[in-house]
């Protein structure tokens, strides 16, 4: 008697894993102690110099202790000043013929001055009618010199009534006030020590003139700045 066989399956179970791959971290080169070494004692040596410099330049200075130029007008005569608006449609036009003589003066014992392109012009109620160079460039301790100045010619001042009122006015009372001002640069020498950089100078000598009449002796204000 034959018996059923009975038939077993077995099932199979896959599993698939999935494996995930994380890069690992760059690693980013260390610089050499050496190196770190180095750019810490330039650095280092860097700002000793800066200081050093500048505490010399400090006591330099304050050694030497520069005092600023003297500058004044010897004597100023106004030969020739008139204003011409005959012409309506044109701008008034100043004929001058102004002489001066400026007593420029380096005050300082132990301090040498250079002067970079000094220049000279004229002012009447702040419209300039003349301009020269003077011709100043080195002056030694305790030094001084005269330089004579003349503005000759003709200069329009430009529209306006201001000008002509102003003109009018002055020219009543027999006083014109007249500005002569100094520009350029000064550098100041120590000794063999150093030389400093240049400082503008600025001058301002304000000049009340009479027509053919000598002026007498006036200061001027001096200013120096970096």
């Amino acid at each position: 008697m034959n018996h059923p066989q009975e038939v077993l399956f077995s099932r199979e179970e896959r599993t698939t894993y999935v494996s995930t791959l994380v890069p690992a971290p760059s690693i980013q080169p260390t610089p050499s102690p050496a190196r770190a070494r180095i750019c810490i004692v330039v650095v280092k040596v860097s700002i000793a110099v800066t200081i050093s410099v500048s505490s010399l330049a400090v006591l330099i200075w304050l050694i030497y202790r520069p005092q600023t130029i003297h500058v004044a007008v010897s004597t100023a005569t106004l030969a020739r000043f008139g204003l011409n608006t005959t012409d309506s449609e044109s701008a008034p036009v100043l004929s001058y013929n102004l002489t001066a003589k400026l007593a420029i003066s380096n005050p300082n014992t132990r301090v040498s001055i250079y002067y970079d392109q000094l220049q000279v012009a004229g002012f009447y109620q702040g419209k300039r009618f003349g301009k020269t160079a003077l011709p100043v460039s080195f002056q030694g301790t305790r030094h001084a010199d005269t330089v004579p100045v003349m503005f000759v010619g003709n200069s329009t001042m430009g529209f306006g009534d201001s000008v002509v009122d102003a003109f009018r006015g002055d020219n009543g009372t027999g006083v014109f006030p007249v500005d002569l001002s100094v520009d350029g640069a000064v550098r100041y020498k120590f000794g063999e020590l150093m030389t400093t950089s240049a400082s503008t100078l600025s001058v301002k000598c304000r000049l009340p003139l009479q027509p053919m009449v000598a002026s007498g002796s006036v200061e001027c204000s001096v200013s120096t700045s970096d």
